[in-house]
């Protein structure tokens, strides 16, 4: 482990696997907060007191599908330089993003997360999925920003899939910027839906399949 100039961490996987043993000993989360990692593909399929990378740079991408997490997964103000994938990954409390930077696309597809989602202001370059998912409290979208990316070869627009997602609080969208389409195709929402000031590259919201429970804020 070495030390940075910004006074981050520098951990290699070695501090990562040690935290991770040292944490399920103590019986408490790991911690790998304020700290600059390559990337994170978990060596367990179960981490049992929650996860938290919060102000953590991680100069690759993060991959934790099918993981389960008995906590919260926290990603406060992260800078992830590659993607985001959680795919069927299980979190038994929130999942946080809020203010997070990812340079790359977010999964979720299929995510059953038992608190709330919060990616109040967060950035991505690339698409952010979570259909299929199954959201046990609210979403939180205020003030997100997804941005389409261009790379070498390939070009990711920044969409919204929301698609059969069942949220059992609110969805709230309010001035959340999408540079691409937000598909709400036969999305559950048990509360309310939160769409003022929302702005889609590709025009109007169509809202018609979804199933809502509560109010459209407009």
């Amino acid at each position: 482990m070495d030390i940075q100039n910004n006074n981050k961490k520098i951990l290699n996987q070695m501090d990562i696997i040690s935290e991770i043993k040292n944490a399920e000993k103590e019986r408490r989360p790991v911690n790998l907060s304020d700290s600059v990692i390559a990337d994170l593909s978990m060596i367990t399929d179960k981490v049992k007191e929650g996860l938290i990378l919060e102000n953590t740079e991680v100069m690759g991408s993060i991959f934790l599908g099918e993981v389960i997490i008995l906590g919260e997964l926290n990603l406060r103000n992260a800078i992830v330089n590659g993607s985001v994938y959680l795919g069927n990954s299980e979190i038994n409390d929130d999942l946080i993003l809020e203010n997070a930077f990812v340079k790359g696309a977010i999964n979720l597809v299929g995510a059953k997360i038992k608190g709330n989602v919060n990616a109040k202001k967060i950035t991505t370059m690339g698409f952010l999925s979570l259909s299929k998912a199954e959201i046990g409290g609210d979403v939180i979208l205020e003030d997100a920003n997804i941005k389409s990316a261009q790379y070498e070869d390939l070009s990711v627009r920044g969409d919204l899939f929301l698609g059969t997602a069942k949220i059992k609080g609110s969805l709230n969208l309010g001035k959340m910027t999408s540079e691409g389409l937000i598909d709400m195709e036969d999305v559950n929402i048990g509360n309310n839906l939160v769409l003022t000031g929302v702005k889609s590259g590709k025009g109007e919201i169509d809202t018609t399949t979804m199933k809502l429970e509560g109010k459209k804020i407009i």
